[in-house]
Parts: C-alpha cells; structure tokens; sequence
C-alpha cells in the first residue's frame, strides 16, 4: 500500500475540512449579524451551517487517526516496549471496533430519517447524517492502513513506529 496514494485523499480531506469548517464561522458569523444588528434573520443559514459542521467534524476523524492526533490520556507511563506497544495496538483495535459500530449506528440513523427533510430548506435529513458513517468508515480504515505501513516499516527495517506517513 504505498503512501503516495494514500497522502492525496488525506490531503483532500484536509482541504474540505478547513473550508467547510470555514464556511460555517462565516454563515454564522452572518446569521447573528443579520440577525441581532440588522434584524434581518436568516431562514435557511442554520441548518446549512449545521450540515457544514457535521461534515467538517466527520471528515476530520479519519485524518486526525492518521496522524495519531487522537486525544490520549497515559495513565500507566509505560516507557516503550513490548507492553507499551501491545496496548497501543489494543487501543487502535478497540478504536476501529468502535468506529465500526459507529459507522452502522449512523447507517440505521439514515435509514430512520427515510424521506424526512429539513423545515426550512427542505434538504433530506440523511444528509447530514450520512457524515456519521462516511467519517468513522474511513477513519477505521485510516488506523488499519496506519497499522498495516507500520508493520511493513518494522519488516522493512525501517524501525516503524508513530511516523506521520502523511508528509512522506
């Protein structure tokens, strides 16, 4: 699995989340403009920055698994070793279990929402819950194919470990 493939949709997914996360402090910052200085409310701006912030926040989850920029709490202070790396490797595998179940929670939201749509822009409501599965898919698939380039590096002689294969 070479990296050069997967540093583009990484990159990608890095782009759209800057941008969506961007355009949804500008929507908002406009709504509360519109809305407490002019008043002039915007119908449509709350859900529309509502889909641009589920979609950033999901698309982030598989990038920052990459990178290993996951939030960690190092209760045991265990120095690195067998141990410490075995219960690293538990915790990536608890983590792609979790995000499994995750993406098929948020498949069974979608297949709820069926036919519903947004009040105010008459949007279908699966459409910002499609973020759910979509972002803790690929963020599962992140950690495997992480763990897989590790592995690959230690049988390389590469020494493996936490590299940020990303910037390769």
């Amino acid at each position: 699995m070479p990296r050069r493939l997967l540093a583009a949709p990484l990159v990608a997914a890095k782009w759209f989340c800057g941008l969506a996360f961007a355009a949804f402090c500008a929507l908002t910052l406009v709504q509360v403009v519109n809305r407490y200085a002019l008043g002039l409310p915007m119908f449509w701006s709350e859900e529309i920055a509502l889909l641009l912030f589920v979609w950033s926040v999901m698309a982030g989850v598989p990038v920052a698994l990459w990178e290993r920029q996951e939030i960690a709490v190092d209760v045991l202070g265990l120095q690195p070793g067998p141990l410490a790396k075995a219960l690293e490797g538990s915790a990536d595998a608890l983590s792609v279990v979790f995000l499994v179940l995750l993406a098929a929670a948020g498949w069974m939201l979608i297949e709820r929402a069926g036919s519903a749509r947004t009040p105010a822009m008459d949007l279908p409501r699966w459409l910002s819950y499609a973020a759910i599965p979509v972002g803790a898919a690929l963020g599962a698939l992140a950690i495997v194919a992480r763990r897989l380039l590790q592995r690959q590096d230690l049988g390389a002689g590469e020494g493996g470990g936490n590299a940020d294969y990303a910037h390769d």
